[in-house]
Formats: structure tokens, sequence, C-alpha cells
């Protein structure tokens, strides 16, 4: 028993030893694990994206009217008769 704790104190040294050591390449491997961490964050924010993105077209493939509609409010235009309004925001 006394074995293993002189063996975890030994480990806890040494991990502490590593992390106070700028040369032991610990801090880098902290970084970039923290970078994996935000990368995998903008990954699934961009799959979630791009899933949105691909029903937003399967939708207008299979309605030509809406993809009239879309184009027209998209680039503010009107069919003959119609007329464009914009709402403005009130706070």
């Amino acid at each position: 028993m006394r074995a293993f704790g002189l063996g975890t104190l030994v480990i806890a040294l040494l991990a502490i030893s590593a992390l106070l050591d700028q040369d032991s390449g610990m801090e880098i491997w902290l970084e970039l694990r923290e970078d994996l961490v935000r990368s995998k964050t903008r990954v699934d924010e961009l799959v979630r994206q791009n899933d949105f993105l691909r029903r937003e077209i399967e939708l207008l493939e299979a309605d030509p009217s809406a993809m009239d509609r879309v184009i027209r409010e998209e680039l503010d235009l009107a069919l003959p008769g119609e007329v464009v309004v914009h709402f403005v925001a009130v706070e």
C-alpha cells in the first residue's frame, strides 16, 4: 500500500514538473487541445448550416413558385401590379 502512495506521489510530481517546464511541450499540447475543441465546434456549426441549406434547396426545387417568391424577396423585385412594402422595426 505504501508503494502505491509513493508511486502516485512520483506521478503527481512528474506531472507538475511537466506543466511548469516550458520546454516539455505540455503548454503547446494544451493549446492544441483547445484549438481542436474550437475546430470541432465550428465544424458542428457548419454541418448544421449545411443541413439547413440542403433542406432549403430541396424545398425550393420542389416548389417552383417558392423559388420565384424567394428571388423577388431577395432582390426587392415585384411582378407587374404588385407593390413592395418594407417594414422598419421600431424599438
